[in-house]
């Protein structure tokens, strides 16, 4: 593996990538306010070792890449979009199989809308067809399409207001819980395995509040729903989605499924905002099927 700055639509992106470059391209997208680094090893190990080249890199505004000034130079999923437009050219790829979870499938559905020349295949993992709302927070709902829960919006908010997130520790904490609220029942949640990531995400941070820009993105995002648009697409794609999601309830993943041509539905019972473990080989498997093994 090898990290990799890029520039690209007058920002620099942070990249990396794993495994032989003659084989077969995957281009991860991570979702909102999280970096690169979330991807779980399992997955990028098993696509390389089912043969697959892995690249995965930091949106705008996380990790290594460039943190802007929303106010003065605002963007939607449409430029983050482009910038993964940029990372192929980079690697001088001209197509590549696009995998995205939640922001990073908004993303993805912005590809193949947009640029499908540039894909080969999608994964949209935990994801909706909603965006915008051009308020401060998207409106991720729709009169057939629940928004997050209750229960979720409390959690989060009352995690928002008991950490202290001026120290290292704290931001440490409050990544830790922000996840904790997200995760469904299938498995028990990993608290130091997301330690671990968060320590790396905080200490790897050139501006760790610059996060809460992608929020921003997405609202500022049109359409607001995307459904007119997926129904010409013909991209093989896979969709995933958990049937505890709190805050991009399950509805919003058969939504895609239902309306992308020839989509094929993966349901992870019981699985909540997340990847769990215990679905990651059929993942895998589902993901590398749709390009013919």
């Amino acid at each position: 593996m090898a990290e990799r700055m890029l520039e690209a639509n007058g920002i620099e992106i942070w990249t990396e990538d794993f495994g032989d470059p003659n084989d077969p391209p995957v281009l991860l997208i991570m979702g909102a306010t999280a970096q690169g680094i979330y991807w779980p090893d399992e997955l990028i190990e098993g696509l390389v070792e089912r043969g697959r080249y892995v690249i995965r890199y930091d949106n705008r505004d996380v990790g290594q890449s460039t943190c802007c000034d929303f106010a003065e130079s605002p963007y939607t999923l449409d430029d983050m979009a482009r910038d993964a437009v940029g990372v192929l050219d980079g690697y001088g790829l001209e197509s590549a199989h696009v995998a995205g979870a939640s922001m990073g499938g908004m993303i993805v559905q912005a590809l193949v809308i947009q640029h499908r020349s540039r894909v080969r295949a999608a994964t949209i993992i935990m994801s909706s067809p909603l965006s915008g709302g051009g308020e401060e927070m998207p409106d991720l709902a729709a009169d057939d399409l629940p928004g997050p829960s209750q229960e979720f919006m409390e959690q989060l908010m009352a995690n928002m207001l008991s950490t202290d997130t001026d120290t290292r520790e704290g931001k440490i904490e409050q990544r830790i819980r922000a996840f904790e609220v997200l995760a469904g029942s299938v498995e028990p949640f990993d608290r130091e395995r997301q330690r671990d990531v968060a320590t790396r995400e905080v200490d790897r941070a050139k501006n760790f509040a610059a996060m809460n820009n992608h929020p921003l993105a997405i609202a500022q995002s049109t359409p607001a729903d995307r459904r007119e648009l997926l129904s010409g697409v013909d991209v093989p794609t896979l969709v995933v989605h958990g049937t505890e999601d709190p805050i991009l309830p399950y509805p919003h993943g058969e939504a895609l499924a239902q309306t992308i041509p020839g989509a094929q539905l993966f349901t992870m019972e019981g699985a909540g905002h997340q990847m769990p473990m215990m679905y990651m080989t059929e993942l895998l498997d589902r993901m590398v099927a749709l390009e013919g093994g």
